[in-house]
């Protein structure tokens, strides 16, 4: 196994700078907040499909759940096809109904539907818990960094936090999502190489599969990642994979039928990364049956093992690119987060508390001082769970599904049911959370516990809070009315400039240009690992030439582009 070496901090230095760039540019799509919030509902679904499928894994899916594809085998893979499925919820029902509410955030559906207690509590208990997953996916990646590097876990935690707060601060929603997209295509090409050629190590799919040890290749009816718990798990993200940050992804595009695209490709990108991500740490079980010789000092060793794929199977160069990858997964989870939690902040409590006319630019400076403010926190939080040697998979795993079991059940069952009363959010809301607080730190229930008890505890409140319900409010009737009506885009929007055609050429050229200086790092690649590198710069090259078709619509929109997004003087290609 190799170390980390010059060429590699290289990569990792002019992938920060690619970070930075990103922010610089998008910064003339933010004309206000309905665009540093939302991405004025032009966000191409492509776009916007990959960054949520981005934002939905971090570098978590490269240390907690790669530890349980090296302990447990195919149970990794299980947990992945489960958040597959949880997007075809999105697809057949929530996809059209998020973009149809016509809103800016979940925060402000929750007011419209239910009422103002209740858009207060979620916005606050929300921002509290989601800052320890942010948190621990932070800690994930120094965790992933500083087992490759030898980096002090708590530097590692400042400067990335610091990158990331960076350009969320600079370019909103907008650079969440074109930043989510240059990495899915560093990360889906790299993750390819790596896993083709963990398997030419291991003697390909039919050597992996005779060498893993039984209980690798084996799913129980019960017990830890046995059916139940894959049931479980799939019950619990389908809540979490369709509000919050996702459901901000379904919104952000132009129509029903563009949201509804976003779902189905999120779906499909998971189903196909439950076996490209996990076949590096499962080959790793193979060649290191025993990661505690290898890494001692790590207090989970077996969530360093994608490191170890890597640090023992590819050349230098693309052991940085690996690293920048690693930085990608985390930025597209934290950036999603930060943004989220800005827009509840700057909106939800701000104008709403503090100063109700606030005009547009006020909101834009709020959101730009509420990411700041978000971002350090939860770096704050990253530093003192590093300190712990808590595992990475448990700290998410507790309070993902905490939140997801609380706050799913009412938002979602609040746009497909009508007829409850304006107190059945928070009704259910309270219920899931205080059974979720009990079981997680008091009863220490098992993921099948708490989605046995807070499921129809929390649906059981919500639908039993029919037989009081007294009729509609002006808000509700108004969101129903929403729901019901298709998005007509060419009114709707009218104002709000297509971006397709400029954001395309600019992702394109950046990732050719990726695609090309990769080709550099052949000189510094042994001679039978160089065709490791040719591989990864043909597939990056591809993806951006192919980028270069898509175009938005022409004529006046593009005109208007050129006019509403580039300063007069500075060039708009």
């Amino acid at each position: 196994m190799t170390s980390v070496n010059t060429v590699d901090y290289v990569v990792i230095g002019l992938y920060a700078l690619l970070m930075v760039l990103v922010g610089l540019y998008v910064v003339r799509f933010n004309r206000g907040a309905a665009e540093f919030f939302r991405g004025g509902s032009r966000v191409p679904w492509l776009v916007a499909g990959l960054s949520c499928f981005m934002s939905g894994f971090s570098a978590w899916t490269f240390t907690g759940a790669a530890g349980v594809a090296y302990r447990a085998g195919i149970a990794a893979t299980g947990l992945y096809i489960g958040n597959a499925l949880s997007f075809l919820l999105g697809y057949f029902i929530f996809a059209q109904r998020w973009r149809r509410s016509r809103i800016t955030t979940v925060m402000e559906y929750l007011s419209g539907r239910f009422n103002v207690a209740t858009h207060q509590t979620f916005s606050w208990t929300t921002i509290i818990f989601q800052l320890f997953t942010s948190a621990s996916t932070l800690y994930g990646l120094s965790l992933f960094v500083s087992s490759a590097c030898g980096f002090p876990v708590t530097w590692t935690i400042l400067g990335a936090g610091a990158l990331i707060v960076f350009y969320c601060v600079l370019g909103g929603l907008w650079a969440v999502v074109v930043s989510d997209f240059l990495q899915a295509s560093i990360l889906m090409p790299f993750c390819l190489v790596l896993g083709i050629i963990s398997l030419a190590r291991v003697g390909g799919v039919t050597g992996l599969w005779n060498s893993l040890p039984p209980e690798a290749k084996t799913l129980h009816f019960t017990g830890e990642f046995g059916w139940l718990y894959l049931v479980s798990w799939t019950i619990m993200v389908s809540f979490g994979y369709n509000t919050s940050a996702m459901a901000q992804r379904y919104f952000s595009v132009d129509n029903e039928r563009s949201a509804r695209k976003v779902a189905l490709l999120c779906c499909g990108l998971f189903f196909v990364g439950a076996f490209l991500w996990f076949i590096p740490p499962m080959a790793m079980r193979v060649i290191y049956p025993d990661l505690r010789t290898v890494w001692p000092s790590l207090a989970n060793p077996s969530e360093g093992a994608y490191a170890v794929a890597s640090l023992t199977l590819l050349p230098h160069g693309l052991i940085g690119v690996m690293l920048a990858a690693m930085f990608s997964a985390t930025m597209a989870n934290l950036s999603a987060q930060f943004n989220l939690k800005s827009a509840i902040l700057s909106k939800d409590l701000y104008q709403a508390l503090l100063r109700k006319n606030a005009g547009d630019r006020e909101l834009l400076v709020a959101g730009w001082v509420t990411t700041f403010l978000i971002g350090g926190a939860t770096t704050v939080i990253a530093a003192i769970m590093a300190g712990s040697g808590q595992s990475v998979f448990q700290i998410m795993l507790t309070f993902n599904t905490l939140m997801s079991l609380a706050y799913g059940p009412p938002a979602l069952l609040g746009l497909a049911v009508r007829r409850t009363p304006p107190w059945s959010g928070l009704a259910s809301f309270a219920i899931g959370l205080i059974l979720g607080i009990l079981g997680a730190f008091h009863y220490h229930w098992s993921l099948m516990q708490q989605v046995a008890y807070i499921i129809p505890a929390s649906f059981g409140t919500f639908f039993l809070s029919m037989l009081f319900d007294r009729g509609d409010t002006p808000a509700r009737a108004k969101l129903f009315k929403n729901l019901n009506t298709p998005v007509d885009v060419a009114n709707e929007l009218k104002d709000s400039p297509d971006f397709t055609a400029p954001v395309f050429r600019f992702l394109s050229r950046t990732i050719c240009c990726i695609g090309l200086l990769s080709l550099l790092l052949i000189f510094a690649a042994p001679a039978d690992r160089r065709g490791t590198v040719l591989l990864f710069s043909g597939l990056t090259l591809l993806v951006g030439g192919s980028l270069y078709l898509v175009r938005g619509r022409k004529g006046i929109i593009e005109d208007a582009v050129v006019t509403a997004a580039v300063p007069i003087g500075s060039s708009h290609d």
